[in-house]
């Protein structure tokens, strides 16, 4: 990996979100889409089973408490998906809405490295902050990495965590001024969002290049497919 720093990073991301905001803006509407579609048809369900009235905030929380687990494993390909949209046009590669499905033929894998990451993560807030914050970091690329390395999850998680360990004074402050960035973006009814979410995953793209240069297009890698669709590099 070359030498580069958090303002590199920034730059690139903000000069390809000026470029287009296409196709990731697209990309995250769809996943929003499914996740509302999933979330609406799972509270109607729970609240039928449980008879509950979905008027009520208390009755709403506890029909959602179950649904956390279905979002998180509906997201977690959308999420794998989205990073591998912000690293095609980090590497000048043609990027399509209609490739964020991609990996969903890799769903299962995804979806256990997303919880095994969020279990960790939370353990690690509950103990202590920073520790928690750690995990995040260095976690943070496993689901991009698995989709061109496969294999075991667990392994794969491993292997992109120590990458992201030796440039941690990169990775970490990225990821605090993102989420200073969406935050902030939040005030005006949202709208900052349109922005902010297609600069994350472009700045996600552009980190990922830096720490796993063996996969740009340059070394003609390709990683294998399982279902007809591949995730080229």
């Amino acid at each position: 990996m070359q030498r580069t720093d958090l303002v590199s990073v920034l730059k690139e991301a903000w000069q390809l979100t000026r470029q287009g905001l296409q196709p990731v803006l697209g990309a995250f509407l769809a996943a929003m889409a499914v996740a509302l579609l999933v979330t609406w048809l799972g509270l109607t369900l729970v609240a039928s089973w449980w008879d509950l009235d979905l008027n009520d905030s208390e009755s709403l929380m506890e029909a959602m408490q179950p649904l956390q687990l279905l979002l998180l494993a509906v997201m977690a390909p959308f999420e794998a998906g989205l990073a591998y949209l912000g690293w095609r046009r980090a590497t000048g590669q043609e990027a399509r809405i209609g490739m964020v499905f991609n990996a969903w033929s890799l769903a299962a894998p995804l979806v256990l490295i997303a919880l095994v990451s969020s279990v960790l993560a939370n353990l690690g807030l509950f103990l202590l902050i920073l520790p928690g914050i750690y995990v995040m970091a260095v976690l943070s690329q496993a689901n991009l990495y698995y989709l061109f390395h496969r294999g075991s999850p667990i392994k794969a998680m491993i292997e992109s965590a120590k990458v992201v360990h030796k440039h941690l004074l990169l990775v970490l402050p990225f990821y605090v001024v993102m989420s200073l960035l969406l935050l902030v973006s939040l005030v005006p009814m949202g709208l900052g969002l349109v922005i902010t979410i297609p600069l994350f995953f472009y700045g996600k793209g552009v980190l990922f290049r830096e720490l796993f240069p063996e996969l740009s297009p340059a070394e003609e890698t390709q990683a294998p497919s399982q279902s007809g669709e591949s995730f080229e590099a």
